[in-house]
């Protein structure tokens, strides 16, 4: 393969780095636009600082390639395989049959997804490559998540034991999937298992494995961990408002933010609740065991075949696990029933929620969540507990049923990036119908295709049209309006820990009317619940409690003739709510998008496949080796 570089002008749209190269730069320009100046030495240092003033440093493609661990079963880019061709005469068997196997690498994986544990077991003793191939975590997972999945649904053939499998796996996870997968097998048995040890094995090259790696492992930017003050200091124009809760009043926020529907950071707003100061660290998990004791978890990932149910020490443990066996788009922990109403869990955050801010506080006056006229069992889902693994998150996607959102970062640091209504971001392709989305599956799969088209749009995109991103601390809340398309990654090891909500106000209501109207089959969090309103139901019902509570807003609601967020209202940029179907990327992805309960609030997109290949291809996307290694470029 070629060694791919990136074009001159776009490193100096990010950084200024080679005072030379300024000072050309610079001249030309002056020539170019045939202006005549007589430059001094002075002169041309002012300008160089000015130029650097107005450039900000950002993170590149590069930054992240530096990635957090190499792979642990040695494998290396394509590439890497050139200089070092002379030693497929060593062994000259099995390197041949490893150079032909890796050369359809995608194919091979396809094939091994269809395999059972026994299976890869046995093909991995055949060769280098198909050792490494055969241990890819997301086959193991897969067969975990089936494995339960089964037992779930033949439950009245198994009888009780069917509930005792189920609770076995969710309370105990092993140090990789295949060591659970492994102690799933031999329940009952009294014989131990040692936990499965990567080997590091020479000659295995393969451009696709090592880019699945890239994705697991990528390396976080130190600007994004800056302290806040930091942040602050450089007055980017791309960042978030980060207004301190001492200096947010409620007239404030309605009028520059809600009303205006522009994202902020609410700083520090949910330092001193209870859940801050009783979830915050490890140390204090055993409060957490003791409040979910009994208590299982939904966790969900774009790219797995199905969800997951864990205890929270379950999950816990799989949080905690080593980078390297992590899966490029972990399992994301997004359970609406932790924080019902009078929970324990819920007054840990509710009471300080509405002393800190009440411009949220659902029960104040005028009445600011406008779904709970429905009643708490029947109104949509809008509430949940969130907790991942470092690099774990959401994909990009707007928040359900064309609802506002807060979101309360509890332990660990988020990145946040949102795009404006009806711009969506690179690489995020909704249907006409606003029904579909292609995009991505997987947080590192769109960094390492599109950060330079975001980061072009960073710098040079009109105001209306940018792009902005922040860093939520512990104790930060941030706003995400109606409408926005925004990803979430988390930064810290082990346990990351949110609460988010989804409500309707006065600002949004004319949206939401018009969504629950017009796009029934979009609508989300109602559907598998009982009790709750049904789609067809919701428009009429809302209406209805409207009417009895707060005629004179319904009545302005319903004389905004068009949509008011260009989220649905763009001619040429149609977008997509949470809840669309997600189209495939890739056609050659093989897969069969599948019918599962609906996803949750800020949660991304899932997609259910029988035969799941991680990664969805939507360009040609290059990328650079790791350190010390041959550099290579990929081709999807």
């Amino acid at each position: 393969m070629n060694a791919t570089t990136t074009p001159p002008h776009q490193h100096s749209k990010i950084r200024i780095r080679d005072e030379s190269k300024v000072r050309r730069r610079i001249r030309w320009e002056m020539v170019a636009t045939k202006k005549r100046a007589r430059f001094d030495t002075a002169s041309l240092d002012s300008i160089e600082k000015a130029q650097k003033r107005r450039l900000p440093i950002l993170p590149d493609v590069e930054d992240f390639m530096a990635l957090e661990v190499p792979h642990p079963y040695g494998i290396l880019p394509g590439g890497n395989q050139f200089p070092l061709s002379s030693s497929f005469s060593v062994n000259g068997v099995v390197l041949a049959s490893t150079f032909l196997l890796s050369r359809h690498e995608e194919v091979c994986h396809q094939i091994l997804s269809f395999c059972d544990g026994p299976d890869l077991a046995r093909l991995a003793q055949c060769c280098r490559f198909l050792y490494a191939a055969c241990h890819q975590l997301e086959l193991w997972r897969d067969l975990v998540l089936r494995y339960l999945a089964s037992a779930q649904v033949n439950k009245d053939n198994h009888g009780s034991d069917a509930r005792n499998i189920k609770d076995y796996v969710l309370q105990t996870m092993q140090p990789t999937w295949k060591d659970t997968y492994v102690q799933l097998m031999k329940r009952g048995s009294s014989t131990t298992t040692a936990p499965h040890v990567p080997i590091a094995v020479p000659g295995v090259y393969s451009d696709y494995y090592y880019r699945l790696h890239s994705c697991r492992t990528f390396c976080i930017p130190k600007q994004w961990l800056e302290p806040q003050d930091v942040q602050k200091k450089k007055n980017l124009p791309f960042s978030v408002p980060c207004i301190p809760f001492s200096e947010m009043t409620a007239r404030r926020f309605y009028n520059d933010f809600e009303n205006a529907n522009c994202p902020v950071v609410v700083g520090q707003a949910a330092s001193q609740w209870q859940a801050s100061l009783k979830w915050n660290t490890e140390d204090n998990d055993s409060y957490l065991m003791q409040q979910m004791d009994g208590h299982d978890f939904r966790a969900t990932s774009g790219a797995a075949p199905l969800s997951a149910q864990f205890t929270f020490p379950a999950y816990r443990q799989y949080c905690h696990w080593d980078p390297a066996v992590l899966e490029e788009a972990p399992l994301y922990l997004f359970d609406r029933t932790a924080l019902q109403p009078n929970s324990r869990l819920w007054k840990d955050f509710h009471p300080d929620l509405q002393l800190a801010c009440p411009y949220w506080d659902s029960t104040a006056c005028p009445q600011h969540d406008l779904f709970a006229l429905l009643g708490e069992g029947r109104r949509p889902d809008h509430t949940w507990l969130i907790m991942g693994p470092k690099r774990s998150g959401s994909v990009f996607h707007m928040d359900p049923n064309a609802t506002h959102a807060w979101n309360a970062a509890i332990r660990g640091r988020k990145r946040w990036i949102f795009y404006p209504p009806g711009f969506p971001p690179p690489g995020v392709h909704p249907s006409a119908d606003a029904d579909s989305v292609a995009l991505p599956l997987t947080v590192g799969e769109w960094i390492f295709q599109f950060w330079p088209e975001h980061v072009d749009r960073l710098l040079h995109a009109p105001q209306e049209e940018r792009p902005l991103e922040c860093t939520a601390f512990p104790g930060d809340v941030v706003f995400v309006p109606h409408g926005w398309w925004h990803m979430v990654i988390n930064l810290d090891e082990g346990l990351n820990i949110a609460i988010t909500h989804n409500y309707v106000s006065q600002s949004n209501l004319p949206n939401v009317l018009k969504f629950l109207n017009e796009k029934q089959d979009q609508i989300s969090g109602c559907r598998d619940r009982v009790e709750s309103i049904k789609p067809h139901e919701l428009y009429d019902t809302f209406i209805k409690s409207l009417q009895q509570h707060h005629n004179s807003w319904l009545e302005e609601a319903l004389a905004v003739p068009q949509w008011t967020c260009r989220a649905w209202n763009a001619p040429t940029s149609p977008t997509t709510s949470a809840r669309g179907k997600v189209s495939q990327v890739a056609k050659r992805r093989n897969c069969s998008e599948q019918s599962t309960a609906p996803t949750l609030a800020s949660e991304q997109p899932s997609s259910s496949t029988s035969n799941t290949s991680i990664m969805a291809r939507a360009k040609l996307v290059t990328e650079k080796d790791e350190p010390n290694s041959f550099s290579f470029s990929f081709s999807f």
